[in-house]
């Protein structure tokens, strides 16, 4: 294996900028039914609500990300879920840190079901096809977002589809990091002169994304649109790469689950949920775990390691998370003591209990 290392490209400049910017963004609320395909229909349902939050980073008219809430999308990114206690035969309360391994996987794949068939998402689709777009998965998250199987049971569009082995390595910077590939790009059954490209993978500070969209001109294959699909996604991130995008010429649109993330200087690397509401797609909620847990949400990684609450098996996303909160001051234990304060009770007392039973709970349960 030999590594690709990118020379210092346009990310530190944007990223300075984007430092120095304290804008606030437009938002337009909403709610939609999403009709469930047959293959989640008989856990799901016929129909899914949504809360649609459409935002312009930059404070203007025209919006250009969608961010939903869903159970599944506040399971993966947001105010978190009930899960099943078998031992207590009842449901638990836990934020996304501790939401692990397959269920977390399913509840992404239908957060970005669902977020296909928002106005935005679902404008992008319809205009790509096959012989002129297609989907980028980075590797090792960008997989699970499952775009390909949501275009597919939207429109039957099966649009060729590869995985690029992107990372971070250690390097002498305010970030300690920089971008690099494990090998090249391979876009093989993509057209020549692509339309849309969808780039499906997590953000925190909009490194990698950055990295990619200048292989891709180095590549001569330049998009007109690129879509970014990221179900846990920080505020900063997408702000680095929308203007990345427009230095490129290029139109830039994104996906986004539960909330936008903020993002700790100076590594811009650990993402907690917001401190603000209007970054949440459900004000509600944002109330009920803000009244929960107050700053100390605003401390903590939205999953601590991202990769390893999805692939890392039950021990290591556990330790990793006792790690992170420890040099916080906080403890797995004290996290999962408030979190036991929700009780599914009382959440069907709020009215707010099926905002958080999520599809994984619903399969493993057959309710």
């Amino acid at each position: 294996m030999y590594f690709v290392l990118m020379k210092e490209g346009i990310f530190f400049g944007i990223a300075e900028e984007i430092e120095k910017q304290d804008k606030e963004i437009s938002i337009e609320r909403s709610h939609m039914g999403v009709r469930n395909s047959e293959v989640y229909q008989p856990w799901m349902g016929a129909c899914s609500l949504l809360s649609v939050m459409e935002v312009n980073l930059e404070g203007e008219n025209n919006k250009n990300i969608s961010v939903i809430s869903s159970p599944e999308a506040e399971a993966v990114s947001g105010a978190g879920c009930f899960i099943p206690d078998f031992k207590e035969n009842s449901l638990k309360f836990v934020l996304p840190r501790f939401h692990l391994g397959v269920p977390a996987q399913m509840d992404m794949e239908m957060a970005v079901y669902q977020l296909s068939h928002t106005r935005i998402i679902r404008n992008a689709i319809k205009e790509a096809a096959a012989n002129d777009s297609g989907i980028v998965y980075f590797a090792r998250e960008g997989h699970l977002t499952q775009m390909q199987k949501a275009i597919y049971l939207t429109t039957r569009e099966n649009l060729p589809t590869t995985m690029v082995s992107i990372s971070h390595k250690v390097a002498d910077n305010v970030y300690t990091r920089e971008a690099f590939f494990a090998s090249e790009p391979n876009l093989e059954g993509f057209s020549k002169k692509l339309h849309t490209l969808f780039l499906c993978d997590p953000v925190a500070s909009g490194m990698q994304h950055t990295a990619m969209i200048e292989k891709l001109e180095e590549m001569g294959r330049l998009p007109e649109k690129i879509v970014v699909i990221a179900p846990m996604a920080t505020k900063f991130g997408l702000r680095v790469i929308e203007k990345t995008c427009k230095e490129k010429g290029v139109e830039f649109e994104a996906g986004v689950a539960g909330v936008l993330l903020d993002t700790q200087p100076p590594l811009r690397y650990y993402s907690p949920y917001p401190k603000k509401e209007i970054q949440a797609a459900d004000p509600e909620l944002f109330s009920i775990v803000r009244g929960l847990f107050g700053d100390k949400l605003s401390q903590a990684c939205i999953r601590c390691n991202w990769t390893g609450t999805f692939w890392g098996g039950d021990n290591f996303p556990m330790e990793a998370s006792s790690d992170e909160l420890e040099s916080l001051g906080l403890s797995n234990e004290e996290l999962l003591d408030i979190c036991s304060n929700l009780t599914e009770q009382k959440a069907i007392d709020m009215g707010m209990v099926d905002k958080l039973i999520p599809f994984s709970t619903k399969l493993l349960l057959k309710r």
